[in-house]
């Protein structure tokens, strides 16, 4: 098995060039090639439930277009890329993640579910307008070993393995809603950089994988500090484009006074 630190699409041209066997379309075989990588699993909090309140058909291709589009969206901008998506599940990874050592990729990966998050009050308010329900979400985040499987003529790829079973189930073990819970193993990636000055994580206890084999998890949380340093950010951020905006009028204004 290897571990390679590049993307999809090489992996896959390096199979096709050495593979002189001719697969069907539908065909799905293992690649023979890994990666390690932070996989992220989102669930809807309740979408069965609230599907069953709302009464036409149009409404509830909205409500989960929504939920897709504007999540893929954001992990799109923070360098992931989404795996799959069955109704009210997406899950994702980060590709630069497979470097240990880009801990600013593990960063980006954490703050791509608290941008989910903090975007969830708007989106709800856009729900709300349309008299949808609004979101509540289940998160987890992890790291591990993911094999790659190609499908057909090669133009597809997955990824599968323990990694991502694994981070689906700390997900649905996880009880309160709209927090983030995290495996034992990108814990200790995590807690061996300096990036737990930025976050502090609560031992929310262990997973059960079988009677003897236990998962440690944990729901991580930005420090106070942290939190003020993405406050200043953004209000630097705002004034900037406060700035660019008066500029731009009064430019205008000159503009039309000259003529």
């Amino acid at each position: 098995m290897h571990y390679l630190f590049f993307g999809l699409n090489q992996i896959v041209n390096i199979w096709h060039t050495h593979s002189s066997y001719h697969f069907s379309s539908k065909d799905v075989r293992f690649s023979g090639v890994s990666i390690k990588s932070c996989v992220g699993f989102i669930e809807l909090v309740d979408s069965t439930t609230n599907i069953a309140t709302i009464d036409n058909l149009e409404s509830i291709r909205k409500y989960y277009s929504t939920f897709i589009n504007s999540i893929s969206k954001i992990v799109e901008s923070y360098g992931g890329k989404v795996l799959k998506n069955i109704g009210d599940c997406i899950l994702f990874y980060f590709p630069k993640t497979s470097d240990i050592n880009d801990i600013n990729s593990f960063h980006e990966a954490i703050e791509c579910d608290y941008k989910i998050l903090d975007e969830r009050y708007k989106i709800n308010d856009g729900l709300v307008k349309r008299h949808l329900p609004p979101f509540n979400f289940r998160m987890s985040l992890d790291y591990g070993v993911l094999d790659l499987t190609l499908v057909g003529d090669y133009s597809q790829t997955d990824l599968f393995g323990s990694t991502l079973n694994l981070c689906s189930k700390i997900n649905s073990s996880s009880s309160i809603p709209n927090e983030i819970i995290i495996g034992d193993r990108l814990y200790k990636v995590l807690n061996s950089s300096n990036i737990v000055n930025n976050y502090y994580f609560i031992n929310k206890g262990e997973y059960k994988i079988t009677e003897t084999n236990r998962y440690s998890t944990y729901h991580i949380r930005r420090t106070n500090k942290h939190v003020m340093s993405i406050t200043r950010n953004n209000n630097k951020k705002q004034l900037i484009r406060r700035i660019v905006i008066d500029i731009t009028q009064t430019r205008i204004i000159h503009s039309s006074l000259s003529k």
